[in-house]
C-alpha cells in the first residue's frame, strides 16, 4: 500500500502553474495563434476598462467655490457729524448758537452756557435729553404759558402791584404763590413801588420776567 505523498507545496503550486501554462499553449495550438491572442487581448480590454471606470467612479467631484461672498456689495458706512450745532434761548445766562459734541444732553449745553436764570423753570425742560442736530432749546420762565396762549389774556387789565393781593398777583404771568408772598412782603417792608423796575429788588425777578409782567401790571 503506497504512503499518502507530501501535501500541497510551494513547489507543488509552482508545478500547478506549469500545467496552466502548458494547457494554455495546447489550447492555444488546438485553435490558432491568432484567435488565442485575439481572445486574450479582449480579455485585457475588459480588465483594463473595468479598472478605469472603478477609478473614476472613486474620483471626488470637482467643488464649485460659491462667488456670492466675493460678489456681495461691501456696506457703506455711516458717520456721524462729531459736532451739533443747537440753538438755546430762554431763561439761560447765555443764551445763542452753540456746537457741541455728538451725544451730548441739554444739561451739558445749558452748563455750557452758563446756567439757568434764577427764574427759570428747570422743570418744564428735559436736561437728560440727548441732542441732535439744528435742534433747538427753550427754557422758560416760571409760570410761563406755553407758546401758543397769550399770557395774562384772561386778566380784565392791569394789576397793580403796589394794591393787588397775593391772589391777584398769582395770575400774573410768572408770579406763582413764593413770588407773590415776595413781592407782598417786600411791599410791606420798603413801601409801594415807585416803578415797575423796582420789581427786581424783590428775589426772583429778574429782566427776562420783568419783561413779561410788564404788559399785565402797573403801578
Amino acid at each position: 500500500m503506497r504512503a499518502p505523498g507530501p501535501g500541497p507545496s510551494a513547489h507543488g503550486r509552482s508545478t500547478d502553474w506549469r500545467s496552466v501554462a502548458a494547457e494554455a499553449a495546447g489550447f492555444a495550438r488546438r485553435i490558432g495563434m491568432v484567435p488565442a491572442l485575439m481572445l486574450l487581448g479582449a480579455v485585457g480590454a475588459m480588465v483594463a476598462a473595468g479598472f478605469l471606470a472603478g477609478v473614476r467612479h472613486g474620483s471626488p467631484e470637482p467643488i464649485e467655490l460659491p462667488l456670492a461672498a466675493a460678489e456681495a456689495p461691501l456696506p457703506v458706512a455711516t458717520t456721524q457729524p462729531s459736532l451739533l450745532k443747537v440753538h438755546l434761548a430762554g431763561a439761560v445766562r447765555q443764551p445763542g448758537l452753540y456746537d457741541v459734541p455728538a451725544g451730548s444732553r441739554v444739561g451739558d449745553l445749558v452748563d455750557t452756557a452758563g446756567g439757568l436764570e434764577a427764574d427759570a423753570d428747570d422743570a418744564a425742560v428735559n436736561l437728560a435729553e440727548r441732542l441732535s442736530d439744528g435742534q433747538q432749546i427753550y427754557v422758560p420762565v416760571e409760570g410761563e404759558l406755553p407758546a401758543g396762549e397769550e399770557p395774562g389774556s384772561d386778566l380784565a387789565g392791569p394789576i397793580d402791584v403796589n394794591t393787588a393781593t397775593a391772589s391777584q398777583l398769582d395770575e400774573l404771568p410768572g408770579i406763582g404763590p413764593s413770588l407773590a408772598t415776595a413781592i407782598i412782603a417786600y411791599r410791606a417792608e420798603h413801601g409801594p413801588f415807585a416803578t415797575l423796575d423796582a420789581l427786581e429788588q424783590v428775589p426772583g425777578i429778574g429782566p427776562s420776567k420783568l419783561l413779561r409782567l410788564r404788559p399785565h401790571a402797573t403801578v
